[in-house]
């Protein structure tokens, strides 16, 4: 038997482990929590930029909302601006304010005035050759209350069929613009007159005013006025006078123009 003097064979030894590789599981965990990092991060950064916006726009967004500043959109579409150089608009002007704004200046004509009469005469059909009560007629000048000129009476309120009319010739010394004749008339009503405005002397002039049924206080207002030197006081008819006959009296007589 025979017995051995070199090694023998090696025993092996043992096998190194191979190092694991993480398992599905944490690969996913790990995703997860670096994507709600990742969105945490996103979200700051948004929250920043809408505080920043915010802050910017406050002051242009007050600004055009401010009293007196008209607004040409919503503050959403508004851009920032520089306010410092961005001029003020002018305030609208609200329907009140128009409402108190001072009407347009009207040329007002002058204010009528009583006219000088340098002369009055007694005037009939034919002129001043048959006026009735020539005479009398200073008692209209004078401007007396108790003592009037007065007409002849007659039988009937159309002159008993004798004349046309009777009446006073007013003389303004030179052509003169007439705006309305007033008259103190007798108390009984009915008189009928008419105030006919011209240059010559006569029945044919222009009629430029009436009245009908006429007593007391009358005012004869001509709808244009009318220019010319004589004023005709015509009466076409005559009030009764309390006695059974016909005649007009004529206290006093004002020319305006």
């Amino acid at each position: 038997m025979s017995i051995g003097t070199g090694h023998g064979a090696a025993e092996p030894g043992p096998v190194p482990e191979k190092p694991q590789r993480p398992g599905k599981k944490w690969k996913l965990a790990i995703a997860g929590l670096i994507g709600v990092y990742a969105l945490l991060a996103v979200y700051a950064l948004i929250s920043n930029a809408s505080a920043i916006g915010a802050s910017t726009s406050a002051p242009a967004a007050k600004a055009a909302t401010a009293p007196g500043h008209a607004t040409t959109g919503p503050p959403s579409a508004a851009k920032p601006t520089n306010l410092a150089h961005v001029p003020a608009a002018r305030p609208a002007r609200s329907p009140a304010a128009l409402a108190k704004a001072p009407a347009a200046r009207t040329v007002r004509s002058p204010a009528a005035r009583s006219l000088a009469v340098t002369s009055i005469a007694a005037f009939g059909p034919e002129g001043t050759s048959d006026g009735d009560n020539p005479g009398i007629t200073f008692r209209i000048r004078h401007g007396s209350t108790d003592q009037p000129w007065y007409s002849q009476w007659y039988t009937t309120p159309e002159f008993g069929g004798l004349r046309l009319g009777t009446g006073l010739l007013l003389d303004l010394g030179k052509a003169m613009t007439v705006t309305d004749v007033r008259l103190a008339l007798g108390s009984e009503p009915g008189a009928d007159v008419q105030v006919r405005v011209g240059n010559a002397p006569s029945t044919d002039l222009p009629t430029v005013a009436s009245a009908s049924g006429a007593d007391g206080a009358v005012r004869l207002t001509m709808s244009q006025p009318a220019k010319g030197r004589y004023v005709l006081i015509w009466f076409t008819r005559l009030p009764p006078d309390g006695h059974g006959h016909y005649q007009v009296s004529v206290y006093n007589v004002s020319v305006d123009g």
